[in-house]
């Protein structure tokens, strides 16, 4: 159904509706003026047959007479018309109270002054002569300002009637497009999904014929997104393990070239100190060779664990994440001049997390020790991984140093947090940035800055991820 078929019978339905109403009560009026009307030539039946009563009636019956013409003169139920009565001597026998009137304004009103001109009073009289020679002068008047007043009463009613209408039909046409257009805040709700880029909400289908084509390009836009984003996904993962991969290179490279060159180095330059006791001078630049293949050595050993996780097999395989991050953690622990308190925590229960998420756990957690080390000005970090209730892998890093002030200015600037931005990605993640909660209860100070991020467990593989094409058998640095 289109959007303007159903307003349109909406439409029809509630105007037929209101209609039959405004009906039910026209008709409830003009059974109460049919009653009046009645109610009027009842009395004036009535009060015919008392004035020809006056004419042959004894003076005890003239008197219950007209007690009964004042009874219905007073009464009211003639409407327009007033009974007068008088006798020969002028005498008022019979007359009915005028309403009272607060002024002319109210009984008069001017939207009505046209009418008045033709409204004169009308008075009919006649007289009454009894058989004992009394003499009455009867008139009936009629009262134009109650017709005025009825008319008024009339109008109002139907304005009333008309407006009580207008405010049901428009409030009902109201009610009719708002439930027309409630669709569109499912629409709004898929669209705000959309937009923090989870393409997973799909839109039922809908009776009004636009929504629904709305709704059909939606879920089909939502599926290309969900498409597109899955392949970029695969694609991210893909060159991360291209990255690994060259990074396993470069570190057999350097192992197997500059490892067995500054070996041969350091015992040249051990064999020229010995040699050149009798030389000081030569032996001093001895000593120093010695010195700078040393630390050249240490360089490289150094950039071999930056390249390949300190955990990783003879074979190439990947150790368990707890073991990673021990070596690691120790790593750290054993570089010259540090003092900064790290605690790892790895509590991942009979959760399986597969090579592929154990490196990016590794690497992550790497980044953000490189990070604290090199910026933060830490004294405390805290490592958790531990598996979750929905059957995923929480991550996080928390510090007590310095903090990020600005994280959308440290996003651009710093390619550690945009790589580890784009690992979360890959895998289905979001990386979180903020302030530290926990680390600062054990200096005593509310600073620092918490990295963490929720990792779905990924499908069992068909087989395991090798780190690298290093064939067995060759020894790491």
């Amino acid at each position: 159904m289109t959007m303007s078929r159903y307003l349109a019978s909406r439409a029809i339905g509630l105007s037929v509706t209101c209609l039959c109403c405004a009906l039910l009560a026209a008709l409830w009026l003009a059974r109460q003026a049919v009653s009046e009307e009645r109610s009027g030539v009842a009395a004036l039946a009535q009060l015919m047959p008392r004035l020809s009563a006056l004419q042959s009636a004894t003076p005890a019956e003239r008197a219950a007479h007209l007690a009964a013409l004042r009874a219905i003169n007073e009464s009211g139920q003639m409407r327009h018309l007033r009974l007068r009565l008088e006798d020969g001597a002028g005498r008022v026998l019979v007359d009915a109270p005028q309403p009272a009137r607060r002024n002319d304004a109210e009984d008069q009103d001017r939207s009505f002054t046209f009418l008045q001109a033709d409204m004169a009073a009308v008075e009919s009289a006649w007289e009454i002569a009894a058989r004992d020679g009394t003499v009455y002068r009867a008139a009936l008047h009629w009262d134009p300002a109650s017709e005025l007043r009825e008319a008024r009463a009339d109008v109002a009613g139907n304005l009333a009637m008309l407006a009580l209408y207008g405010v049901l039909l428009l409030g009902c046409l109201l009610w009719t497009v708002r439930r027309a257009f409630a669709p569109l805040q499912h629409i709004l709700d898929a669209i705000g999904h959309y937009e923090q880029k989870d393409y997973s909400v799909r839109l039922p289908a809908m009776r009004i014929r636009e929504l629904d084509l709305i709704r059909g390009a939606l879920n089909h836009l939502a599926g290309a997104l969900a498409e597109h984003q899955a392949e970029r996904r695969a694609l991210s993962r893909k060159l991360l393990e291209a990255q690994e991969c060259e990074r396993a290179r470069l570190a057999r490279e350097l192992h197997d070239e500059f490892g067995q060159v500054l070996t041969a180095m350091r015992a040249d330059a051990t064999y020229l100190v010995r040699k050149s006791t009798h030389a000081p001078m030569l032996q001093i630049v001895a000593n120093d060779l010695a010195g700078h293949c040393a630390r050249i050595q240490d360089e490289v050993r150094h950039l071999l664990h930056r390249l390949r996780p300190h955990g990783a097999r003879p074979d190439g395989r990947l150790a368990s994440l707890e073991r990673l991050l021990q070596d690691l953690v120790r790593c750290w622990r054993e570089q010259p001049g540090q003092s900064v308190r790290l605690d790892c925590e790895v509590d991942l229960g009979d959760a399986a997390l597969g090579p592929d998420l154990t490196l990016t756990l590794y690497r992550l957690t790497q980044e953000a020790l490189t990070n604290v080390m090199r910026h933060a000005g830490a004294r405390y970090v805290a490592i958790r991984i531990a598996a979750t209730a929905r059957g995923g892998v929480h991550w996080c890093v928390e510090d007590d140093g310095r903090g990020i002030s600005d994280i959308a200015a440290a996003l651009q600037r710093s390619h550690g947090l945009r790589g580890m931005q784009e690992r979360a990605w890959a895998h289905c993640a979001t990386l979180c940035i903020g302030p530290g909660q926990g680390a600062g209860e054990v200096t005593g100070e509310a600073v620092g800055c918490r990295l963490s991020a929720s990792f779905p467990l990924p499908a069992p593989a068909a087989a395991p991820l090798i780190y690298g094409s290093q064939p067995a058998g060759r020894q790491p640095a």
